[in-house]
């Protein structure tokens, strides 16, 4: 433990990650308190007065917080584990649909009946949002209440028991045999080969952001496989696939441009060619990809759905392998996805390869 330059402040770090602790001398008695992981020293430090006056008054004292101040401690505090995608989507809700009404109160003058006639607004013909829009925005909420409970702003959430009609979130997908080989092939045969190389990954089954996300620590060209780890996926679970015949060159060559680049390989897989960081966007040569297949007003998720289609309407593959293709951790809500082997994901994309190429 590392003495700061503040006083009564003190930093040491635990698998990686910077922590703050407290320690104070009053009245004969030391007091020690360790912080939440991840805290900046502007947030440690105010999470020290607040200590430092509850032992002083001998009794906690809950300091005051906005919703908007809330809220940047939360999206500060979850930059360690999530994508920087995922934290611009939360501040994008939270910007367009709860400051405007929310943001400069106090979190504990805002209640659940406050908080019910907004989920209501949001549905309504005035608004309309869809029931799954709304639900994200209620989910960010009460996961911003749960670290102000944590950190002692507030004693109870106020979005326990907000209600939300039931909805049916599948979306039905549908592209001619034609327009689907066409798009395969020209992702398979882009002549950029950056993001050749992502969007076959993505024509795989993979997220965008596992792709986006992908470092070289988690290949194994050796044995031919690769992991996602559960920090970077849906399923929450380490994630273990083969690696297909047809991304084998592409990784290949990714490793060999790398190291005439760089002079050595290492960090993610598919780095930008102007920051030689993790490419952020792809929207743009999705665009140039949807223009030479000739399709419109198709999203890059769109890509899971095709396979899905595809590989249960055309190939006629059962739903369990096309399931554990997708990275699914379950199916219909039943165990059944979990223990199929990489094997089956792997026949599902050379079966889709072998009809599609």
């Amino acid at each position: 433990m590392i003495k700061t330059l503040y006083k009564n402040l003190y930093q040491t770090e635990q698998n990686g990650v910077l922590i703050y602790k407290a320690l104070i001398k009053h009245n004969g008695r030391q007091f020690k308190k360790t912080f939440t992981a991840g805290l900046t020293l502007k947030q440690a430090l105010n999470r020290l007065d607040i200590f430092r006056e509850a032992i002083i008054n001998g009794k906690p004292q809950k300091k005051r917080i906005t919703l908007n101040a809330l809220c940047n401690e939360y999206l500060e505090h979850i930059k360690v584990g999530q994508s920087e995608q995922t934290v611009r989507t939360k501040r994008g809700f939270y910007n367009n649909h709860i400051a405007p009404k929310f943001g400069t109160k106090y979190i504990d003058n805002i209640h659940y009946k406050d908080y019910q006639k907004l989920v209501n607004n949001l549905l309504s013909a005035n608004v309309g949002l869809s029931p799954k829009t709304v639900t994200n925005i209620k989910d960010l909420l009460r996961t911003m209440y749960k670290l102000a409970i944590k950190l002692e702003y507030i004693d109870k959430n106020p979005l326990i028991d907000i209600e939300i009609p039931r909805y049916d979130n599948t979306r039905n997908f549908y592209m001619t045999e034609e327009k689907i080989k066409e798009l395969f092939q020209t992702i398979i045969k882009f002549d950029e080969t950056l993001y050749r190389g992502i969007f076959t990954f993505l024509l795989e089954g993979r997220r965008l952001n596992e792709v986006l996300s992908l470092t070289w620590d988690m290949l194994d060209l050796e044995r031919g496989s690769y992991l996602i780890p559960h920090q970077i996926n849906k399923a929450k679970k380490d994630m273990r696939y083969i690696i297909s015949k047809h991304l084998l060159p592409i990784l290949k060559d990714q490793h060999l441009e790398q190291l005439e680049t760089y002079h050595h390989v290492s960090g993610y897989v598919f780095k930008s060619p102007r920051t030689g960081q993790k490419v952020k966007d792809v929207r743009k040569a999705w665009k140039r990809i949807l223009n030479k297949a000739n399709i419109e007003h198709m999203r890059i998720h769109d890509i899971r759905h095709l396979i899905g289609y595809y590989a249960t309407n055309i190939l006629e593959m059962p739903v369990e392998k096309v399931s554990a293709t997708l990275g699914h951790s379950s199916f219909e809500v039943t165990q059944k996805y979990i223990n199929v082997k990489p094997e089956s994901a792997n026949e599902v994309i050379e079966g889709m390869y072998e009809s599609l190429g």
